[in-house]
């Protein structure tokens, strides 16, 4: 039985949608029982993590046999509420139109762009191919949230435009937003927030191979 549990370590559910993108391609490649150790060397997670994880939400295997492959995608798809329908809106500052879309093909399922503003008035009116989606200004998001029934926002924005953004997005009624801007921003205790930052992402890279770097100078300076 699925357990709920608001203490699940962030972490932990950025690793089940992992486990989620990996099982589903398995199922495609036509396998139907994925043993923790399977997981652990398609996702290069160690298995003891892989199993302390979904331990976070219920017993979904069979100890010497596995999970069952499509079971465990439904539980995940519902643990990650994927379920569900979310509209999203994407806020950008002079958005790549084609990196857009190609953005768009890596969403999970359930969510769907219905909605894109941007701060640069030139792009204002133009249609996405693809997406068929007219760029608004920014003074449209109370109507444009409110329409579409929005829960999810979307920004890529210059650091000195996030918050002003940030602000007007949940006084339009935005439940949920996605960070890109690389800097933190305050919202209200109500509204969920990730903020998201690629120099984070490679600073961790760099840490450890810094780390590695270090041991095998280490490693030669003894050896000379």
């Amino acid at each position: 039985m699925i357990k709920s549990r608001e203490d699940v370590p962030k972490l932990t559910i950025v690793r089940m949608a992992l486990y989620y993108n990996t099982l589903q391609k398995m199922k495609e490649e036509g396998e139907e029982i994925c043993a923790s150790t399977q997981l652990s060397q398609r996702t290069g997670l160690n298995s003891s993590i892989i199993r302390r994880d979904l331990a976070c939400f219920g017993d979904f295997g069979t100890k010497g046999v596995g999970y069952q492959i499509e079971f465990l995608l439904s539980w995940i798809r519902e643990i990650l509420g994927y379920n569900t329908n979310w509209n999203v809106l994407l806020i950008g500052m002079g958005i790549p139109i084609t990196g857009t879309i190609n953005c768009y093909d890596f969403f999970p399922p359930a969510f769907k762009i219905v909605a894109i503003a941007d701060l640069d008035k030139n792009n204002h009116g133009y249609t996405i191919p693809g997406l068929n989606l007219t760029i608004q200004p920014l003074k449209n998001l109370p109507s444009i949230i409110k329409e579409h029934e929005i829960s999810i926002g979307m920004i890529n924005v210059l650091p000195k435009q996030a918050q002003r953004v940030v602000d007007m997005m949940v006084k339009g009624g935005i439940k949920g937003i996605a960070n890109f801007s690389g800097v933190a921003v305050q919202v209200p205790e109500h509204i969920s927030l990730s903020q998201l930052n690629v120099a984070s992402c490679l600073s961790q890279l760099s840490y450890r191979l810094n780390i590695g770097m270090s041991a095998r100078y280490k490693r030669r300076a003894e050896t000379i």
